[in-house]
């Protein structure tokens, strides 16, 4: 079977796990396979992994943050006005409230200012400097940007206001003229903050403030603001992140932000057990919307407000323009792909669409979709308000896109960014050069990289096994995310026993694998199945809760028609593994030699190096016919 164009989606299976390395402990024998994989030392890392430690201390880690904590205090102690600038997005607008409701609660007179996307752009800017002199502010906090504003960190030097910068994007190689900077990249190399995202870097100094002054940080909804703006960023789940939302995604369902609950309740989301793909897919995209096509402080105006009356008010203008967000994104995505597929019938390896009408709130979005449709890395451009073209950029993972804009930086206005996505803003004039040169760029990047999709399935498993006790566990070495992604199961063998064609282009099946059988989903899809078609599939296991019922259902990632033959690639040679009617394996190599489990028969003429090698094989073709997990 074969995806959008002609591309081959490849199951890259695991290697076999040495049976030394399983631990006679309470988790499942599959997940401590998963787990192995995944380079976690099951006697020395398993109790950490499922129940991470203390963290230390983190004015250890960061040079300036007693510092800060002492002048936000004092700020609060003495009632002084504090300017909160936050960017438009759901790390931006989470770590932007978390500190408005914090220091309110301690005595300050804390304000959001946050850029307008289409007339400001990205980031603190000297409209706000002077917006926020106008105020008489005497302190500035930013969360999720700041240190690259060099004109607005001059401007609010020159005005003689403290300015406090919490940002995680990369710092510039100047002096920066500022109160404090509070920064992952300033900690020591392996530090559990490393991996911080706006608001958890907010998070981080609300905790540290909150100790100082003996306060109970649960009296806010700081934990809830950070869970839903880490996932939303998609901030690796790794050290502090790790720590932090184990503990904090439990605690939404008992939050008392009437903004949150009324998200919850419109969104029809399970308060009982929120999980990542909850935040992921149905809060941050709502809170996004806003930022994208409307006034952000609409939302922040939602997550902070207490009456019942403007809450419902709020909801229902943030819903509309979450409604106009996806009416808006189809729309451009449609036209996106015709000019998506006529640059990659030209063999284009860096797609640049460019449209004057296009929304430029919108563009992340669709070029993220080109990405998961051509896996090529993709700008999409649309004009601002100020007359120039504002680009978002989403990587295929193959290519640092970050890099490929420094390459390109004289025929941009401004750029910024990570790896996997960045932003920049340019004359239309410099379009057509930019697109050359980024082809070239990505031509020159992929020339021995193989383009094609693939997935890398974590572990073989029967439907038989899949119960609530195995969901249970496997909640157990979550939450998931960027690196630490949700396993992918993959079983063989399975007969639809019934299908139904969904609205949307979806699939809902019955499949039974021989052991069991389950409900299964496969979204997006295309193909033309019937009942007792027997398929493959690699699929995530999830909990589907409808009308207050639970049932363990799989999401199908990728599935293949069923072969009884199975071709292994091992040291770029190729091998057909079968199972013979005796439930023995046999392999058979390019030149018609063959080997079978039965492993006495084949071990008579073959030396040392052969028969372990032969061995090795076997193992690799027990993983890629279903006999190991």
């Amino acid at each position: 079977m074969k995806t959008d164009n002609n591309q081959v989606l490849r199951w890259i299976l695991p290697k076999p796990i040495n049976e030394e390395e399983i631990d006679h402990c309470t988790l499942n024998y599959t997940l401590q396979k998963v787990l192995i994989r995944r380079g976690i030392n099951l006697n020395n890392e398993l109790e950490h992994y499922l129940t991470p430690t203390q963290l230390p201390n983190p004015e250890d880690h960061f040079n300036d943050l007693e510092k800060t904590s002492q002048r936000i205090i004092e700020a609060c102690s003495r009632k002084e006005k504090i300017a909160i600038c936050g960017d438009y997005d759901a790390d931006g607008i989470t770590s932007t409230v978390l500190l408005i409701e914090l220091l309110s609660q301690l005595g300050a007179k804390a304000e959001p200012f946050i850029p307008s996307r289409q007339d400001e752009g990205y980031g603190l800017n000297i409209n706000m400097i002077n917006r926020i002199h106008d105020k008489q502010i005497k302190l500035i906090i930013t969360v999720d940007n700041g240190i690259s504003s060099i004109d607005a960190i001059k401007k609010s030097s020159d005005l003689g206001i403290d300015l406090i910068i919490t940002d995680h994007h990369k710092i510039p190689d100047i002096k920066l003229n500022i109160f404090s900077l509070i920064h992952p990249d300033r900690t020591p190399i392996n530090s559990p903050y490393k991996y911080l995202a706006g608001v958890g870097i907010a998070y981080l100094l609300a905790k540290n403030i909150c100790n100082k002054l003996n306060y109970d940080i649960n009296k806010t909804s700081a934990d809830v603001f950070f869970s839903i703006g880490t996932v939303a960023d998609m901030a690796p789940i790794k050290g502090a992140n790790r720590k932090w939302l184990k503990e904090c995604l439990p605690k939404i369902n008992s939050t008392k932000n009437k903004g949150v609950i009324s998200i919850m309740k419109k969104l029809s989301i399970d308060k009982e057990s929120i999980t990542t793909e909850d935040i992921g897919y149905k809060i941050a995209p709502l809170i996004n919307a806003v930022g994208r096509i409307g006034d952000p402080k609409l939302i922040i105006d939602l997550l902070t407000n207490e009456s019942t009356k403007c809450i419902d008010k709020l909801i229902k203008e943030c819903l509309s323009m979450h409604r106009e967000r996806k009416r808006l994104t189809t729309l451009i995505e449609q036209e996106a792909l015709k000019i998506a597929q006529i640059q990659y019938n030209e063999n284009r390896k860096f797609l640049v669409l460019s449209k004057r009408k296009w929304h430029p709130g919108i563009i992340g979005i669709v070029a993220a979709r080109i990405v998961d449709k051509f896996n090529l890395p993709t700008a999409i451009l649309a004009i601002a308000n100020d007359g120039n073209f504002r680009g978002s950029i989403r990587s295929n993972n193959r290519l640092k896109v970050n890099k490929a804009l420094d390459e390109c930086k004289d025929l941009l206005i401004a750029h910024g960014g990570h790896s996997a996505a960045a932003g920049f803003s340019i004359k239309e004039d410099n379009i057509n050069e930019l697109s050359e040169n980024l082809n070239k760029i990505a031509k020159r990047e992929f020339r021995n990289i193989d383009l094609n999709k693939s997935i890398k399935p974590d572990a073989y498993i029967c439907l038989a096994d899949i119960n609530y006790d195995f969901y249970r566990q496997l909640c157990l070495i979550g939450p998931f995310g960027i690196m630490n992604p949700s396993p992918i199961f993959w079983t063989r063998k399975c007969k639809i026993i019934d299908i139904y064609y969904l609205n949307g282009g979806h699939i809902k099946m019955t499949l039974d694998d021989g052991s069991s059988s389950i409900i299964a989903v496969k979204w997006n899809e295309t193909t033309k199945l019937k009942k007792n078609d027997l398929i493959d599939i690699a699929f995530y296991i999830e909990m589907n809760r409808w009308k207050k019922s639970n049932r363990i259902q799989l999401n199908i990632v990728d599935m293949k028609i069923h072969k009884k033959i199975v071709e292994l690639k091992l040291h770029n040679r190729f091998y057909k593994c079968q199972l013979t009617d005796k439930k023995e394996i046999l392999i058979t190599n390019t030149k018609g030699e063959s080997i079978s489990s039965n492993f006495s028969k084949n071990t008579e003429n073959m030396d040392n190096n052969e028969s372990d090698f032969a061995k090795k094989i076997l193992s690799f073709a027990e993983i890629a016919l279903g006999k190991a997990a």
